[in-house]
């Protein structure tokens, strides 16, 4: 069924180039990247939604995979030398980290340890005592973040998560067909209340806070 899927998708898609959907997690990349797959498709329906899952593909390993035209991987995984496409386009998503880390918090309590483990792998992130994820930036999210705005091999769009909505257009112009999002959803994070542990997230996530504050809310780099 997998096979039949993946061979409708290709046939009828509008991308025709590999498109990566990146971030540091917790930042909308699951959003856009179902999103840019839907809006390849030609329709609205039960069956062209199906058809597009066909299209996308865990790249969580960058230097295993070949990218093939059309498709659509995502990733949190950090440059890396196997990946030289000449018309590769990525899409990296970034957003508040404080609220990436509420959101992280909420999900070891949803999903648990064993999911939370497979989030860390995926970020090539070292598993230790989880709760301690408020006092210092395990996940290495500015690492990540500053080591894909230094990538120079293949063009990057940036966008920050809470304005995305506002950046269809820009995101439509480069991937060259019409991406529509769905509609926005608010964070469960943001309820939120315990305000020593908010407090807290605050002072450890500032500098990358800072950082973020600095950047455009859509830019490409080269």
């Amino acid at each position: 069924m997998k096979f039949i899927r993946e061979k409708l998708y290709q046939w009828i898609t509008k991308i025709d180039t590999p498109i990566f959907v990146n971030s540091y997690g917790r930042s909308g990349s699951t959003v856009l990247s179902n999103a840019i797959l839907k809006s390849a498709i030609p329709g609205d329906n039960f069956l062209s939604t199906k058809i597009s899952r066909g299209g996308k593909i865990g790249a969580w390993e960058l230097d295993s995979i070949n990218p093939t035209q059309g498709f659509l991987y995502k990733t949190h995984d950090y440059p890396q030398q196997n990946i030289n496409h000449c018309n590769l386009r990525m899409l990296y998503t970034f957003a508040d980290p404080v609220d990436v880390v509420l959101s992280l918090l909420r999900l070891f309590e949803t999903k648990g340890e064993s999911w939370m483990k497979e989030h860390y792998q995926h970020l090539n992130a070292k598993y230790g005592d989880f709760p301690k994820i408020i006092y210092e930036d395990q996940l290495g999210l500015e690492k990540h973040l500053n080591a894909w705005l230094n990538e120079e091999r293949f063009p990057i769009a940036f966008i920050r998560y809470e304005t995305m909505w506002k950046c269809q257009d820009d995101i439509s112009d480069f991937l060259g067909f019409a991406v529509e999002l769905p509609p926005y959803r608010k964070r469960q994070a943001a309820n939120f209340n315990d305000a020593t542990i908010l407090e807290s997230i605050k002072e450890t996530y500032q500098p990358l806070q800072k950082k973020i504050n600095t950047l455009d809310d859509f830019f490409v780099l080269n």
